[in-house]
């Protein structure tokens, strides 16, 4: 019968090198996580760590109470979410679960697999985030990994005082090896979808929906994350004509409107004028819909593709109501090029839009005001401009936080309390405009946007989402804007400059630039390029650098042999410069380094206090039957390393050398110290 041989127990030291591995997998998560799962599974790696020795015994109980444990947290993260078998409910889970494990360790073999789950864990933060923070935060991973990993090899002979060391040479092994994996990165076959996409979470995610109540966009405004990112190609538009469309709502029951969701397709606007081109880096959010500048001229592509190449409908597609559909939700960042027509209208392609002259039940005094305003004019168009005349002239109020109205929110609004945000001036006015006939639809989207000074590029925020109408004229499909009618700088300044004084405002939309807002957008233009340079670096990119280094129609095999070859002389020139290193030390120095490293292996470190004779006493001690060898070591290093200048250097030289061969390897010296069964002494005091 064949036993297996036991693993060592884990020492004091492996434990501490564990649990900084498994903490610094842990924190970059804290974010993403439910709050007491983060402090839970923090909780657990702390108490494994400080917990004292005559506790421990607690964990004993480990084969019932650990799987209850892990059983509690799953139905924890169930109830919380609501669902399970997802991202986010897994990522939680294995949290949680990796600090239960690292309770239960008890030897080597524990530690192996604590050092896979860890390394799998810090992967999954970048299944939220790749910004340069995310890749800076698997830093202190790789550290930790290479202490635990060298106290793992180390075993019993682990020493807490060599942590300084480990992490220095870790660093060069980091250091070292950037250029091999930058070499990777760029050659390495790229995948066709994103290498972190993840199938669309149910929660909720932050931006636009397809319906708007009153205060659900106000409540948007107050974000100042970023819905998404342009580069122009050329001077971008003015202000007042950043128009980003999406979402279209048309149904409308009292409270809140709806989109109408019909397989209709849509048709791109003339150009009438010259279209512009830009390129948008779209933020995840959960949608389908994609955003342009009213009116879109073609359907988006790649923003690597030739712009003379035929359209293709690969990203989205345009719906009756001027919508870019994508395909599938936005579940990770999305790039693409784009071109716009700037119009404030398009041919209606409805023949009956019924759904654009639904009236709810409710609001009458809204219905009868709207049929005694268009008694006063005689077109639809005098009508429409004497609905925004009246928003003009009587004392409406523009504002974030307007009074909440239960019943007949419209008639609340435009009749009593009269301050509203975009989505009230918006609704309100389509109301207006349907009950005169007149066919109207809210569009939401995005107003305006912030040049970036540092990085020449637009920063759309969630501060920045918008409401406004169209109305169907003579044919074509017109643009309101009511709120520019009550607060027009909110179209030419942006938010900061429309909203009364001492108003809640989002830090980026203020007007006047602090050195922390000047700071946090070259924060932002430094982690944008990060984004299109690294994380965008996609087969079209490849193709294209391969490309400028003259790899163009050279074969596969030929583009992996050059690059191998460069990774060979870089590996030549570490080994060479490793060599010049050594070949500086004196020779005395690197004999003694390579026996302290070859008994260091064999459980017996030296201290740092520690000198070479009471060094090689001890190690006698602990072989006896190389105790004079050992003595004569210490000895002659001695005399070589810290005595005057001696005419039988090379002789004694020799003899060191000499002496330390005559010692067996590690591996020997380590079955002889276990055979012996011999208590090591402590180190003695520096001579």
């Amino acid at each position: 019968m064949i036993r297996k041989r036991a693993s060592p127990p884990l020492t004091p030291v492996q434990v501490a090198w564990l649990g900084a591995l498994l903490a610094s997998a842990q924190w970059p998560l804290w974010s993403h996580l439910l709050i007491w799962n983060a402090v839970a599974g923090a909780a657990l790696v702390v108490a494994r760590v400080a917990l004292p020795p005559k506790w421990r015994a607690l964990t004993g109980h480990r084969r019932w109470l650990l799987p209850l444990l892990a059983l509690a947290a799953a139905l924890g993260i169930r109830t919380e979410l609501g669902y399970f078998l997802a991202r986010d409910p897994c990522v939680q889970f294995l949290y949680l679960l990796v600090g239960i494990k690292f309770i239960e360790a008890r030897d080597a073999r524990d530690g192996t697999l604590l050092i896979c789950l860890a390394l799998f864990l810090s992967l999954t933060q970048f299944f939220y985030l790749q910004t340069i923070t995310a890749a800076l935060s698997a830093v202190p991973v790789l550290l930790a990994l290479g202490g635990t990993l060298a106290s793992l090899r180390s075993g019993i002979a682990a020493a807490a005082s060599d942590w300084r060391a480990q992490l220095g040479a870790t660093t060069r092994l980091i250091l070292q090896g950037v250029p091999i994996a930058a070499l990777l990165f760029l050659i390495f076959p790229r995948l066709a979808g994103p290498l972190w996409g993840s199938p669309t979470e149910a929660g909720a995610r932050s931006g636009l929906s397809d319906s708007m109540r009153p205060g659900s966009i106000s409540e948007l405004s107050l974000s100042d994350a970023v819905a998404f990112r342009v580069d122009f190609n050329g001077s971008p538009p003015p202000q007042a004509q950043r128009y980003w469309r999406g979402p279209v709502l048309s149904r409308f029951d009292g409270h809140e409107w709806r989109a109408v969701y019909k397989l209709l397709p849509g048709r791109f606007v003339s150009r009438q004028v010259r279209p512009i081109e830009y390129t948008v880096t779209l933020e995840p959010h959960g949608k389908a819909w994609l955003f342009a500048l009213e009116h879109p001229s073609g359907l988006p592509r790649s923003p690597t593709g030739d712009p003379l190449a035929p359209t293709s409908n690969d990203i989205a597609y345009l719906t009756y109501d001027q919508q870019l559909v994508a395909k599938a939700a936005v579940a990770q960042a999305l790039r693409y090029t784009q071109r716009s027509s700037l119009r404030d209208s398009y041919p209606g392609t409805d023949d009956n839009p019924r759904e654009s002259l639904q009236l709810p039940l409710g609001n009458p005094r809204t219905l009868a005001f709207a049929k005694e305003l268009r008694g006063r004019v005689d077109s639809d168009r005098a009508y429409v401009r004497a609905v925004l005349d009246w928003f003009h002239n009587e004392p409406f109020v523009y504002t974030l936080s307007p009074p909440l109205i239960e019943q007949e929110p419209v008639d609340g609004f435009l009749f009593d309390s009269r301050r509203g945000f975009c989505e009230h001036y918006a609704g309100a006015f389509t109301l207006l405009l349907r009950a005169a006939g007149i066919p109207a639809r809210v569009v939401t989207g995005y107003q305006g946007g912030e040049m970036n000074p540092d990085g020449d590029y637009m920063i759309v925020r969630q501060s920045d989402a918008h409401a406004w109408a169209e109305a169907l004229l003579d044919g074509q499909w017109q643009r309101f804007d009511p709120t520019a009618a009550v607060a027009p700088s909110r179209i030419e300044r942006g938010l900061g400059a429309a909203l009364p004084a001492g108003e809640l405002v989002p830090y980026f939309a203020r007007l006047e630039m602090t050195w922390i807002k000047s700071l946090r957008l070259r924060w932002d233009a430094v982690n944008y390029q990060w984004q299109r340079g690294v994380v965008g670096f996609n087969l079209e990119r490849q193709r294209d650098l391969l490309r400028d280094f003259g790899f163009e129609g050279a074969r596969p095999w030929q583009i992996v042999a050059v690059f191998a070859g460069a990774i060979f002389i870089w590996g030549v020139l570490l080994l060479g410069a490793a060599q010049l290193r050594r070949s500086g030390v004196d020779a005395e120095v690197a004999l003694w380094n390579a026996l302290c490293r070859r008994l260091a292996r064999s459980g017996l470190a030296r201290a740092q206090e520690e000198g070479p004779l009471a060094y090689t006493r001890r190690a006698g001690r602990r072989w006896p039957q190389w105790a004079g060898v050992l003595a004569r070591i210490g000895q002659r290093y001695a005399e070589l390393h810290y005595g005057p200048g001696d005419p039988k250097r090379e002789q004694k030289l020799k003899e060191l050398k000499t002496g330390i061969e005559a010692l067996p390897r590690s591996r020997a010296l380590n079955k002889a110290s276990s055979s012996a069964n011999v208590v090591t002494a402590p180190p003695e005091t520096v001579e």
